[in-house]
């Protein structure tokens, strides 16, 4: 799996009428369907003045209003823009998506949050467990300071969205269909696969990452892998992941083997009564040893999925 070489973030034509916006260097992608109400739009960047880049891109492509926003899941790296698109559309996601916000934000202040404490936003991007995979001093809390140093991060509004829905929807359009789908918790609770039945391109969010070593963050290791294989079974030409550039099936059976290969690897830790620590400083994946942040990553994953296993 090469590196992410995108340096700019940029829209880019899929297919008729759908666009993905392409985050810089890994980050964060979104997406949009032209339709004849307007555009659907998919997440909405990590934080305002992204989404502001991102909607005038969509503007100049399409001039439409949007339809629709459709958050993936709750993570701030997808959903700190939604405070751009509140005023001019409805706010779509899956009913555990706004309850993981609520759970982790508390009470919102006039419908919104305001976020400006560093942990906090190192829970709301990558899993609320986080600090609690990072021993206390270790250099991997460096990185991650540095992150959220830029100003753009300083103070963050997060629009909840304002309409949800269980397991499945879907937007009926002139020879297609969008379906919006959820299979249980994967990469966290809440996930969506988004995709167009007849145009075969999928959004999906951070259930797939490209062009680097995912961060388990608050996962389900074995629903997320169940999950990756519900979507080999689908009919797909074009696949958009969280991060990372537009692939097809054949990346997401990689990445799902990747999962796999992880959660083996620590299970048989487990099964030879090895120790956490143990599974820490072990447990190699040579196959996959190439990926940026492999060895960085590798650690606090092997040390999640160690006690996802021990407490299933």
């Amino acid at each position: 799996m090469p590196a992410d070489t995108v340096t700019e973030a940029h829209l880019r034509p899929l297919a008729e009428g759908v666009y993905a916006w392409i985050g810089a260097r890994g980050d964060s992608n979104a997406g949009a369907i032209d339709t004849p109400e307007g555009l659907l739009v998919i997440d909405a960047q990590q934080h305002a003045g992204l989404a502001r880049r991102f909607r005038a891109a969509l503007r100049e492509a399409v001039d439409k209003p949007v339809r629709a926003l459709v958050d993936t899941h709750y993570h701030l790296d997808h959903v700190a823009g939604n405070v751009v698109f509140a005023d001019e559309a409805p706010i779509l996601a899956h009913e555990k998506t706004l309850e993981k916000l609520h759970t982790h934000l508390g009470p919102d202040d006039g419908g919104q949050w305001v976020v400006t404490e560093l942990m906090t936003k190192i829970r709301m991007f990558y899993g609320p467990n986080t600090p609690e995979l990072i021993p206390e001093g270790d250099p991997g809390w460096a990185w991650f300071e540095q992150r959220f140093a830029p100003a753009e991060y300083d103070r963050m509004v997060v629009e909840p969205p304002g309409e949800t829905f269980a397991d499945s929807f879907a937007f009926h359009l002139p020879g297609d269909r969008v379906r919006l789908d959820y299979r249980g918790p994967a990469h966290c609770d809440g996930d969506l696969i988004v995709w167009l039945e007849r145009r075969k391109v999928a959004f999906l969010g951070d259930l797939l990452f490209y062009g680097r070593f995912p961060w388990l963050g608050d996962s389900d290791l074995d629903g997320w892998i169940a999950t990756l294989e519900h979507v080999l079974t689908l009919d797909l030409q074009i696949v958009v992941p969280g991060h990372g550039v537009p692939v097809t099936l054949r990346e997401v059976a990689w990445f799902r083997d990747l999962l796999a290969s992880l959660r083996e690897a620590v299970a048989r830790k487990i099964a030879g009564g090895a120790s956490e620590e143990a599974a820490v400083r072990e447990v190699e994946l040579p196959a996959f040893a190439d990926i940026p942040r492999y060895r960085e990553w590798l650690p606090f994953n092997v040390r999640n999925a160690y006690r996802y296993l021990r407490a299933a």
